[in-house]
């Protein structure tokens, strides 16, 4: 059941779509179905596809590359909108998505949290990643502490959304790395699993911030 929203979007375009929070306890997760358009989803993938090389060479965590953004007027709108999920987030444009491509061998990416912190004095604090396939079998996005404990999981559906912040919003451990965020890429049974991940970095301040004004319901995002 949805909590609230990311917000509103930008304004622009007659079609909007949903950004859902898919869990009212545990932290903040969003699911928007129909981010990108088929023609974005290849473009990416095409961007990608001749760079690719293996994640970390004698492990199963596919192919990766870390395409830049600026300059591509498609990848700088998806970048747009992905930001646009989120209004009151003061953060700067990241300048790559990292492009994942996993084969059906079991290819799988181990349990983790997305927590960084730069020697700017930044941190990561949002994923927002762009499926790119649709895998018959695998795949899922899981995340075993999610929901109050009882897990969740994101199907890949290409051209869906899944976003999560891996920091606390409140308490007195607002900000700090949230391990309920631990998560991992289910085994690929059948099919080729893509994904564009856009990794936001933020100040502490400027993450508080946007955590204040979540609006109650569910936000929108404008589509493609």
């Amino acid at each position: 059941g949805g909590g609230g929203g990311g917000g509103q979007g930008a304004r622009g375009g007659g079609r909007y779509a949903e950004v859902v929070r898919v869990a009212d306890e545990g932290p903040r997760m969003y699911l928007v179905e129909g981010f990108a358009s088929a023609e974005e989803v290849e473009h990416v993938k095409k961007s990608a596809e001749p760079f690719l090389t293996p994640s970390n060479p004698g492990t199963v965590t596919g192919m990766r590359y870390e395409l830049p953004i600026d300059g591509d007027p498609v990848l700088e709108g998806i970048r747009k909108r992905m930001m646009d999920m989120f209004p009151a987030l003061d953060a700067p444009p990241q300048a790559t998505f990292r492009v994942r491509r996993y084969p059906p061998d079991g290819s799988y990416h181990p349990l983790h949290v997305d927590h960084f912190k730069s020697g700017d004095g930044s941190e990561l604090v949002l994923t927002i990643m762009l499926y790119l396939s649709t895998p018959s079998q695998g795949g899922e996005t899981y995340f075993p502490k999610a929901a109050g404990g009882q897990g969740l999981a994101f199907s890949p559906i290409a051209g869906n959304v899944a976003a999560w912040w891996s920091v606390h919003d409140a308490g007195r451990a607002a900000g700090e790395r949230d391990p309920r965020t631990l998560h991992e890429g289910r085994p690929i049974k059948k099919g080729v699993k893509w994904n564009a991940t856009y990794f936001v970095y933020a100040r502490r301040e400027a993450m508080m911030r946007q955590a204040a004004t979540e609006p109650a319901g569910a936000g929108r995002t404008p589509r493609p």
